[in-house]
C-alpha cells in the first residue's frame, strides 16, 4: 500500500488486527483534524493581527508548527500505528503553522489568505467531484507522474533551504517573483492539488483491503497534509501575482 502524498512514502499493515477501517471513518477523522487545525489557525491568526506587525509572533509560531508537524509526520510515516495518538497533536501544530504563515501574508497582502482558503476548498471539492465521477483516476501512470513531480519539488525545496541557511542565497529565478518563479509556483500548486487524487485513492484502497482501524487516522493525516500544502502553494502563487 502506498501513498504519494509528499509527507508519506509507504504504509505497511500489521499482521494482526481486529476491526478494519472504513471510508466513512477516514473521512470523519479528516474532517475532525481539519476542524482542529482551522480552529487553532484562526485563534493564532487573529492573536497575531491584534498584536500588530512589530510584536507579532507569527513567523515563530509558523516555524514551530512546521518543524513540530514534520517530526510527527515522519514518525507516523514510519510507524502508521502511532497515528491514533499523534494525529490530533499534528493537527494542532499544523494549525499553528497555518495561523502564523497566514498572518505574515496578511500583513503584506491584506485579504490574500481568505482568497487562498477559497481556492483550496473550491479545488478540493472540484477534484473530489472529478474523482467520484471517474473523470480523474489514480492509475499507475498517473501515480508515477505525480509522485515523480512531487519528489522533484521536495528535493528543490530541500536544496533551497540548505542554500538559504548555509550560504544566505537561493536557487536563481525559481523562488523569485519573476515569470519563472510564477510558473514554478503555479506548477507546485497543480501538483499539490493532484496529490488529493492519490489520497482519495489511498482511503478507498485501504478500506478495500480492510486495513487496520488506525489507518483512518493515517489517511486523515495524509489528507490534512495535502490540504495544508495546497493552501501554502496557493498563498505563494497569489502572493507572487499580487507582487507583480
Amino acid at each position: 500500500m502506498q501513498s504519494n502524498n509528499p509527507m508519506f512514502k509507504k504504509v505497511t499493515f500489521d499482521a494482526a488486527y481486529t476491526e478494519p477501517m472504513t471510508v466513512a471513518g477516514a473521512v470523519n477523522k479528516a474532517v475532525l483534524m481539519t476542524g482542529v487545525a482551522t480552529a487553532i489557525a484562526l485563534v493564532f491568526y487573529f492573536y497575531c493581527l491584534n498584536l500588530g506587525y512589530t510584536n507579532s509572533p507569527a513567523m515563530l509560531g509558523a516555524i514551530v508548527g512546521a518543524i513540530g508537524g514534520l517530526v510527527l509526520a515522519l514518525i507516523m510515516a514510519f510507524k502508521p500505528q502511532t497515528s491514533s495518538s499523534l494525529a490530533l497533536p499534528y493537527a494542532v501544530l499544523e494549525g499553528l503553522f497555518l495561523g502564523g504563515i497566514s498572518a505574515a501574508y496578511e500583513y503584506r497582502f491584506p485579504g490574500l489568505p481568505l482568497i487562498a482558503v477559497a481556492a483550496t476548498f473550491v479545488t478540493t471539492f472540484g477534484l473530489l467531484g472529478l474523482y467520484k465521477a471517474k473523470i480523474i483516476q489514480a492509475t499507475e501512470k498517473f501515480k508515477a507522474v505525480v509522485l515523480s513531480a512531487t519528489l522533484a519539488i521536495v528535493i528543490l525545496y530541500v536544496v533551497q533551504w540548505i542554500m538559504v541557511l548555509a550560504f544566505g542565497n537561493s536557487i536563481p529565478f525559481l523562488f523569485e517573483n519573476g515569470m519563472i518563479g510564477l510558473g514554478f509556483a503555479a506548477f507546485v500548486a497543480v501538483i499539490a492539488s493532484l496529490n488529493l487524487i492519490l489520497d482519495f485513492d489511498l482511503v478507498e484502497r485501504s478500506a478495500e483491503y480492510q486495513a487496520p482501524k488506525y489507518m483512518e487516522w493515517f489517511c486523515g493525516v495524509a489528507l490534512l497534509a495535502t490540504l495544508v500544502w495546497m493552501y501554502i502553494s496557493f498563498l505563494r502563487l497569489l502572493g507572487i501575482i499580487r507582487s507583480n
